[in-house]
């Protein structure tokens, strides 16, 4: 059952209508023991047995003795009792209620026992005649509520008996199970959640809730919040721990050159120290630029100017930029345009540092008097660039981990170039806020291929 809704909806329909089936069947069960053709001989039965007692009382000891008659029967059974005379007059010294004079009233014209579908709601009036052959009239009133000890006792027979018990022992039987059904899967995704916010991330629950409802959606999207929530965290402390071990390498260069710097009478390494010190300062602040971007694309960089413009102008400009940096070594970056224009809606400035990372990369890592290739394709539904280089390529077991901060495959290489291994790990967090993927290979023929696929947003 897909929904939790239904699901509820269906339990009280049938609870009500268990309960309401019950109440017809045992209403007709308790029709078929009393049966309406028999209540005027039920009642002149129980008219006469409760007059023959108020006429022994009567007849034994007058008024004082039916009085106690009446008395007891009260506290008994809560029906209240008065006798009367053949005339009508009650034999009674107390007052006698209006409806009971008029039922007996009725019971000595009509010469019928006087029922509630007779005029009297909760009281019935007979004539009785005593063993001595003189004639009584008999009113009693029923009581409007059972009296409270008689309560108990009228429940455990009859309607009240144990059909209405064991009628509430499956009602709350199938309550039990409703409630149980929807507050086990609450109680918990309620200790999932404490056990989170104690601090253990790794906490999951969608394996604990079956079912495909609203409930179990949301111990899967609490799953998936944790993992994203989990994954965030890691990163963060890997970033953290990644830059407190890329900034002992300068940290400590810099302190070697301080005390180059502090040494006298020797001009030439003074200026050594100097030039080092200041190389190492420019290093230490680009590394801190670049983790600031770093962060602030990990964080979904939410304040993005998104706008139309031309993707391959844009990759001319970075071209022409990057055989500049390119002519040191001799090598060319070459751009293969394919379409006349490539409008893309997304930040311009994000991509330009993304795509320029990965293009300055392949220029520092192709062969020397190389070609780095740009190209660009286009179909109905993506952007692909591909930058490929003529280098030594990367292994294999490093392609995955090319876009992960401060991750470098020649280590020393890079030291020497100056590289702190954020460029890609920047490029890949710009294109992935733009839909995108971006991903590396190595070629057959020798050399890396970085792709980058962006959705055409239509």
């Amino acid at each position: 059952m897909r929904s939790l809704f239904l699901k509820i909806f269906l339990y009280f329909l049938l609870i009500i209508l268990l309960v309401s089936s019950t109440v017809i069947v045992l209403t007709y069960f308790r029709d078929q023991e009393f049966p309406p053709l028999a209540q005027q001989n039920f009642a002149r039965q129980a008219m006469a047995e409760y007059g023959r007692g108020a006429i022994r009382a009567f007849e034994s000891g007058e008024v004082a003795e039916l009085e106690r008659f009446s008395a007891k029967l009260l506290e008994k059974s809560g029906i209240y009792l008065i006798l009367f005379d053949h005339n009508g007059r009650a034999l009674t010294s107390k007052r006698v209620p209006r409806r009971m004079q008029y039922m007996v009233k009725r019971a000595i014209r009509s010469g019928e026992v006087v029922m509630p579908m007779m005029g009297a709601r909760n009281g019935l009036a007979s004539a009785v005649r005593s063993p001595s052959g003189k004639s009584y009239f008999v009113a009693i009133r029923l009581p409007e509520r059972p009296p409270p000890r008689q309560l108990l006792k009228g429940m455990t027979r009859g309607f009240l008996g144990w059909q209405l018990l064991i009628l509430l022992t499956v009602t709350a039987l199938v309550c039990y199970v409703l409630a149980r059904s929807l507050t086990s899967p609450i109680g918990r995704l309620r200790q999932a959640t404490r056990k989170f916010a104690a601090g253990d991330l790794s906490t999951r629950i969608g394996n604990q809730i079956k079912g495909k409802n609203e409930l179990s959606g949301l111990a899967h999207d609490f799953d998936e919040m944790a993992g994203k929530i989990e994954a965030s965290v890691d990163s963060q402390k890997r970033l953290l721990r990644d830059i407190s071990h890329e900034l002992r390498s300068p940290l400590a260069r810099l302190g070697i050159a301080l005390e180059l710097a502090r040494q006298q009478g020797n001009p030439e390494a003074q200026n050594k120290a100097l030039v080092r010190i200041e190389l190492e300062a420019e290093r230490m602040n680009m590394m801190i630029g670049q983790l600031l971007n770093l962060t602030r694309l990990e964080s979904g960089a939410r304040d993005l100017s998104f706008q139309k413009f031309d993707l391959g102008d844009l990759l001319e400009n970075l071209v022409a930029d990057a055989n500049y940096e390119a002519e040191i070594r001799q090598c060319k970056v070459v751009y293969n345009k394919a379409p006349e224009r490539a409008i893309y809606f997304g930040s311009r400035d994000l991509l330009a540092q993304a795509l320029e990372n990965i293009i300055r990369n392949a220029v520092k890592y192709t062969a020397t008097g190389s070609i780095v290739a740009v190209d660009l394709a286009v179909n109905t539904e993506n952007l692909t660039i591909q930058v490929t280089d003529q280098g030594s390529g990367v292994p294999d077991e490093a392609l995955a981990k090319l876009f992960e901060p401060f991750y470098r495959v020649a280590d020393a290489r890079d030291r020497q170039s100056g590289g702190t291994g954020i460029g890609l790990a920047i490029a890949e967090r710009a294109v992935k806020l733009h839909g995108g993927t971006v991903s590396a290979r190595n070629r057959t023929e020798g050399g890396l291929l970085v792709e980058i696929v962006l959705p055409i947003n239509k």
